[in-house]
Parts: C-alpha cells; structure tokens; sequence
C-alpha cells in the first residue's frame, strides 16, 4: 500500500488528477451502484412486501367474501329451514286446530243431535202411539159401526121380518054418541077384529067383557044397559059381518069400528 503511495506522488499532477478522476469515479460508480442494489433490494423488498400483502389482503378479502357468502347462504339456509319449520309448525297447529274445532263441531252436533233425535224419538213415539191409539180408535170406531151396522142390519131384517108379519089396521070405539077410544095400530098378520079390540083396551086401561064370541061390555058400558035392545056391534071398511069377531081375520088397511046401539 505504501509502494503505491509512494509511487501515486513521483506521478506529476496531470496524472495524479487523472487518476484521483478516475478513482473517485470508481468510487461514486462503485457506491452508486451499491446504493442502488441495496434501494432496489429495500423497493424489491418492500414490493414484495406489499404484493405479499395486497394477495394477502386479496386472499383474506376473497376468503371474507366467500365466508360472508358462505354465512350469508347458511344464515338463508337457517332461515328458509326455520321458515320452513315455523311452516310446518303453523301447518301442524292448524291441522291440529281444524281437528279440534272438527271435533269440537262434531261433538256439538253430536250433543245438538241428541236432543233433537231424543226429540225425534219422542215424537215418532207420540206419533206411532198416537197412530196405533188412532188405528185402535179408527179399528174400534170401525168395529162399532160395523157392529151398529150389523145391529142395525139385524134390526132393520127383524123390523122387515115384523113389518112382514104386520099389518096397519084403524080401530075405533064408539059409545053412546061419543068416540071412547081410537088409534092406528101396528098388529100381527093374523090378527082379528076381536084381537085388537083387546088390544086397543088395554093400551087405554079400558075392560072388555064378554066371551071370545060375544062381547057383552067394552069400557063400563055393557048390553042393555040403556035399553033391552042395546048392545054392542063391529063393522069392517063399513061393512057389518055376519060372523063373530074372533072368526074375523083382518088385512093391511083396514078400519074396524065398534059402536053400541039401540040405546034409549
């Protein structure tokens, strides 16, 4: 080192300065350029740096992101399936509700329809007792005028027997001037004039004397009573008969008269 200090000064000042030019240029050169390796090294560095991160930013970025979307789609995921059970929930409640209220309705149509079928009961029960208590009546109604009817049939063919066996013949008693006794009378068919003198009398409370042949007396006023001569005689439809009045059988119609005679 020493050598080339001893030989840089036997140089003359040209080439001293020369050199010195040349070894400071070497010099700047040589720290420039170190500077500059070391400023790049730092700006490389720091741009690594930085470019580390920004992709780490970037990275966490994109992995917020995709965490944020995988959040927001889980918070969606829990939602729709929590919408998705408060569905079912309310689904099931109100089926549950609606079969309530059904059976709730069910039970109050239920407890509604039994008074009513009791009521039913009751009145197709008033309503067959009353139908069979009408049949009853309607058959005993029935029963009473059938036998009414029979009765009144038998009624009716004994009256058509009686009237058949009866006749209507006029009957009249005269005393002295004066009618004792008198009427219309229904008789059997073979009755005879003096049958329904008899007859006629006691309907009156009235006597008849005599015998079947000759009657001597007919209410207290007897045969020559007023006169030798006077007695008691009949007549038919006008028409004296010359036979006894027991012998006389009398037809539908006709009119009998007992009168007394020759009295004084």
């Amino acid at each position: 080192m020493k050598e080339l200090i001893n030989k840089f000064k036997k140089l003359d000042q040209t080439k001293r300065i020369v050199i010195l030019f040349i070894t400071i240029s070497f010099v700047f050169i040589g720290g420039f350029s170190i500077y500059n390796g070391i400023s790049g090294n730092y700006q490389n560095r720091n741009t690594a740096q930085f470019t580390q991160i920004k992709e780490t930013k970037e990275k966490n970025t994109k992995k917020n992101k995709v965490e944020k979307q995988e959040n927001k789609e889980d918070t969606n995921t829990q939602q729709e399936e929590s919408t998705q059970q408060e569905e079912s929930t309310n689904k099931e409640e109100n089926t549950t509700q609606e079969d309530k209220t059904k059976k709730d309705d069910s039970s109050k149509q239920e407890t509604k329809n039994e008074p009513s079928k009791s009521t039913n009961q009751s009145t197709a029960s008033s309503t067959t007792k009353s139908t069979e208590s009408t049949q009853e009546s309607s058959n005993s109604h029935q029963s009473s005028n059938t036998t009414a009817e029979n009765n009144n049939n038998v009624t009716s063919n004994t009256t058509q027997n009686q009237n058949d066996n009866k006749i209507t013949v006029s009957v009249q008693v005269i005393g002295m001037g004066d009618t004792m006794m008198a009427s219309t009378m229904n008789v059997d068919k073979n009755s005879n004039v003096l049958s329904v003198l008899k007859e006629l009398a006691l309907k009156n409370n009235q006597e008849v004397a005599g015998s079947d042949y000759y009657i001597s007396g007919i209410g207290g006023l007897y045969e020559k009573q007023h006169g030798p001569m006077s007695g008691w005689m009949y007549s038919v439809n006008g028409v004296t008969p010359m036979k006894a009045a027991i012998n006389y059988n009398l037809k539908d119609g006709d009119s009998v008269k007992w009168y007394y005679v020759n009295y004084n």
